[in-house]
């Protein structure tokens, strides 16, 4: 297939068999995927062998039928590659052995992303305290802890951080508290300076631009 002066090479899949709610069932010449949902349709290549890493699309007959393919990188020497159907229609589609169901188009380059080694750590000494353990007890912890040794704080400034969860406070109706600027005394300007540095330094809070003086202290709470 040539689009423009590109040339792309492109394979064509073969249902074998339909995964729904985890039950396989193996269908001897066409597969049936429910109305408005979406199923795991194992293919094989029509033209095995000519490269190893693809990525799935769906042709132009496919999506006329109202069935689309999720792209999906896919490793062609797998027996039987998975690929992921979504049925758009209020009707099940029938797809029979041998039609169409995707096309992939080869991966030129993988790109690996160099991580950062910073040598051997260290767990604190707090962590290293096995006295009620046995021994086989405590070479268990001891390499579990090593494993997962980034995930433990090493100093004050190692501030851990996380997306994996939200919190939220339910405050109701209640209008936000707004409290006037206070002057600091001039003995504590210099611990204030101090405490913000510290805190860009560590990425904590980030220069907003917005110039103010030091000798007000601005309260949220």
């Amino acid at each position: 297939m040539r689009s423009g002066q590109e040339e792309r090479k492109l394979l064509c899949f073969q249902p074998v068999y339909s995964i729904q709610s985890r039950a396989p069932y193996w269908p001897k010449k066409r597969t049936i995927t429910p109305a408005r949902s979406e199923c795991l349709i194992q293919g094989v290549p029509e033209v095995p062998g000519q490269f190893r890493y693809a990525v799935t699309d769906f042709p132009s007959q496919a999506s006329q039928k109202g069935v689309l393919v999720a792209a999906t990188l896919v490793n062609l020497e797998m027996e039987a590659i998975p690929v992921r159907v979504l049925n758009l229609n209020n009707k099940p589609k029938i797809l029979d052995k041998g039609d169409v169901i995707a096309t992939c188009e080869p991966v030129v380059d993988i790109v690996a992303r160099p991580q950062e080694c910073s040598g051997a750590q260290h767990l604190p000494s707090t962590l290293k305290n096995f006295q009620i353990l046995n021994e086989e007890q405590r070479t268990a912890v001891r390499k579990l802890l090593n494993e997962f040794q980034n995930l433990f704080s090493t100093c004050d400034a190692h501030v851990g951080r996380s997306n994996m969860t939200q919190h939220r406070i339910n405050t109701g109706d209640h209008p936000p508290i707004k409290q006037y600027p206070r002057r600091l005394p001039l003995s504590r300007k210099e611990e204030v300076e101090h405490l913000v540095k510290k805190m860009v330094d560590n990425e904590i809070i980030e220069e907003s631009g917005i110039i103010r003086p030091l000798g007000f202290a601005y309260c949220t709470c």
